[in-house]
């Protein structure tokens, strides 16, 4: 009767403990070879063929280079997860650091291309963090509206520009 809890690379029922030694460097070879495996072990190659054969090695070689690719993929998700959280913290303290830059800006010493660059840039965050395009796009409007522009805002004036942001 065998034993159904035993994973594919742990010795099996009826092995000898030969035979699972010759698995155990099979299983660890970067290039499984059985001839290359004889040499090194001073055993026969025929005598290997058949343990292959007798005790299952590609199956349980397939199970364990599984087993190895889902403990990598599991750490590799883990890792981007951390890898994230760090991120986030790291933007946010430097959003917190440029919102204390940003009050101490006085907004009526700013020119109207400073003022155009600072309205552009919140409007692309805005439209960022709701899930829309970040880039300017040409609508058509059919009711004898013209194309909208890229930028409507460079016919205003300074002080316009200035009363828009406050």
């Amino acid at each position: 009767m065998g034993n159904e809890n035993l994973r594919p690379w742990e010795r099996q029922d009826g092995e000898t403990e030969k035979a699972f030694s010759a698995f155990k460097a099979y299983l660890e070879m970067e290039d499984r070879n059985v001839t290359s495996l004889a040499k090194r072990l001073s055993k026969s190659r025929q005598l290997l063929v058949n343990w292959k054969q007798k005790y299952n090695w590609q199956e349980r070689c397939i199970a364990w280079d599984k087993s190895l690719q889902e403990i990598e993929y599991k750490t590799a998700v883990k890792e981007r997860k951390k890898m994230a959280k760090r991120h986030i913290a790291i933007a946010m303290s430097m959003q917190a650091k440029a919102v204390e830059a940003l009050k101490k800006i006085d907004v009526s010493k700013l020119n109207a291309n400073e003022i155009i660059r600072l309205f552009d840039t919140a409007v692309k965050i805005e439209r960022l963090s709701r899930g829309e395009a970040t880039e300017n796009q040409v609508q058509e409007i059919t009711q004898n509206i013209n194309t909208i522009t890229e930028n409507p805002f460079e016919n205003l004036t300074r002080d316009e520009l200035l009363r828009l942001i406050k």
